[in-house]
């Protein structure tokens, strides 16, 4: 499943958030856009999720345009931002039931207590989410984006507040969704661990996307350099 998006634009009032941002994300890679906070990326995320309508632009998944309808492409997307896409009140498995339910996702308890199980909430799995740390929340957030089997992952600073578990558990949990053939976009501040998960890189500065460069041509070091160089305000 491949999304194309050209000259997405968003205004807020007079203020122009995303600027003509071009992107592509193709199965099986992973593109990584680093950005400041304010820089946009979380605004261009949920533009891609069809959270967000943007004010001008062409949004396309699997030659669908998603922005006239994106009724029938939404189940092809799993997405992670900082919002809780569940009820605090409901347990993981509760959650998982009712979104599998939304979803017609086949075989929802064998895959409701196999999700729980790959994110390591077994114990917890009928506790309630408001009691969550800040890892545990993004491991069920996590396997509520991976439910209903979507084709593109969209992963909006997924480090972010993490200790070093959570955060190997969510880089593993990248590289095997790249492995079976997902498009991934992932947006964050932390050139190192998106150098790590990445296979595509994209500075976004200022509502400006900028595509840098691919992982076999360029270095960690260089990478940081760069990135240093354009966010300096």
């Amino acid at each position: 499943m491949r999304l194309r998006a050209s000259q997405l634009t968003k205004d807020f009032g007079n203020r122009s958030i995303v600027k003509n941002a071009t992107l592509s994300v193709n199965p099986g890679e992973v593109v990584a856009i680093f950005g400041p906070n304010g820089a946009g990326k979380t605004t261009l995320i949920k533009i891609l999720a069809t959270l967000l309508k943007p004010t001008s632009g062409e949004l396309e998944i699997e030659g669908t345009d998603v922005i006239e309808d994106s009724s029938d492409v939404r189940s092809t997307l799993g997405v992670v931002i900082h919002e809780m896409l569940a009820y605090p009140a409901f347990s993981p498995y509760e959650n998982l039931r009712f979104f599998g339910q939304m979803y017609g996702v086949e075989q929802l308890e064998r895959r409701t207590t196999t999700l729980l199980a790959e994110v390591g909430l077994q114990r917890f799995a009928h506790e309630p989410l408001h009691i969550f740390s800040r890892g545990m929340t993004q491991r069920v957030m996590i396997a509520r984006a991976l439910l209903h089997y979507p084709s593109v992952l969209l992963f909006d600073e997924p480090f972010s507040g993490l200790d070093a578990a959570a955060r190997q558990f969510v880089i593993a949990r990248i590289g095997q969704e790249q492995q079976d053939g997902k498009g991934i976009v992932v947006t964050t501040h932390n050139t190192e661990l998106g150098y790590l998960v990445g296979t595509r890189f994209f500075f976004m500065i200022n509502g400006e996307l900028e595509e840098v460069a691919r992982k076999d041509e360029i270095a960690a070091e260089t990478l940081l350099q760069m990135y240093e160089e354009r966010s300096v305000f």
